[in-house]
């Protein structure tokens, strides 16, 4: 379900029917058409009686037309939370993050830039987390989404916890190497079996490393690591090609997933998560585009863990979505 959704619903609502619906928010009608059944679909729900004289709300239909318009009403709340507009807002915004949050985030951060303040612009400075905070200690950063909570960043201004998101073991869909080939049937396996496959590794210094050796110890095992190489997407190649593994969280390789490149094995007793912390530097808190950017993040880090590309648990809730069982829920109510 998506704020699109919803806008269509209720100007077919409003309207009376599909076409005037289209003529008055200037959309094509098949495109209305389609969204309302995919809505539909979601729901498990008939929204809509049609007729020669165009549409009308089943009981569940007016029910969902009250929540509807609630849920719209917040989104645009949240967007009006957003400081200033694209005429007024401007700016250079540096941000610092990892690898797999920039493969996650970037795209559509760049691309919402573009369309809603397109007068702000953002450098993304990538490295290992070590690396970031550095940057971040030495002021040459307006933003950092990090994986410690330091002194530093208590410290700096508006740190929130963003996601606790899941680390992952990834394998080729077609290993190469015949000692992965058990991997293949598996889709969890116990964090203690992780000593019995070499896997790539970051740096020594790097949040992820510290993690994984951390609970390595406290569960009694040594890890067999090998050197990463250095670029995200040259490691994902080996891994690709059947001839690595690696642990990481999704945000560095949904899209891989999606193409049928790799796959996932859930690491479990424990499974292994890490908080992502969200802050802005201090003497940027007035900063309107800074402002800007920071909201953003939250808004596309919601969007992209609701679609599953950035897996775990959303711990800031303010642009979270509304899941299609809630709805049902409420609509049921």
């Amino acid at each position: 379900m998506n704020s699109k959704q919803l806008q269509y619903f209720l100007a077919t609502v409003e309207n009376g029917s599909i076409t005037a619906a289209a003529r008055a928010i200037d959309v094509a009608q098949p495109a209305i058409s389609l969204q309302l059944a995919n809505l539909e679909h979601e729901l498990k729900l008939k929204l809509f009686e049609r007729d020669f004289r165009g549409v009308h709300l089943t009981d569940a239909g007016k029910k969902f037309e009250y929540h509807a318009n609630i849920i719209l009403t917040q989104i645009n709340q949240a967007k009006a939370d957003l400081v200033g507009n694209e005429h007024e807002c401007s700016g250079k915004v540096v941000v610092g993050l990892s690898q797999s949050i920039c493969n996650v985030l970037s795209v559509d951060l760049l691309t919402e830039l573009e369309h809603r303040f397109a007068n702000i612009e953002i450098d993304f400075r990538i490295g290992p987390s070590n690396v970031i905070n550095n940057c971040f200690a030495e002021n040459e950063l307006d933003i950092i989404l990090g994986y410690e909570l330091d002194e530093q960043l208590e410290n700096a201004a508006d740190t929130l916890a963003l996601i606790r998101e899941n680390l992952y073991l990834y394998i080729s869909q077609k290993p190469q190497n015949p000692a992965y080939y058990e991997l293949t049937l598996y889709g969890s396996m116990p964090f203690v079996d992780l000593q019995h496959y070499e896997t790539f590794a970051p740096n020594k210094e790097d949040a992820l490393y510290k993690l994984l050796n951390k609970q390595a110890k406290q569960a009694g095992i040594k890890l067999k690591t090998k050197s990463a190489f250095g670029q995200l997407m040259t490691t994902l190649h080996y891994v690709m090609q059947g001839v690595g593994l690696i642990v990481a969280p999704s945000s560095s390789a949904f899209h891989l997933e999606k193409q049928n490149l790799v796959r996932a094995i859930d690491i479990v007793d424990p499974p292994i998560q890490r908080d992502v912390y969200l802050s802005m530097a201090e003497d940027k808190k007035h900063n309107a585009a800074v402002k800007v950017v920071y909201e953003l993040i939250r808004e596309l880090t919601a969007n992209v863990h609701d679609n599953k590309d950035w897996r775990g648990e959303l711990l800031d809730q303010k642009y979270a979505h509304p899941s299609r069982n809630n709805i049902e829920a409420l609509v049921a109510s």
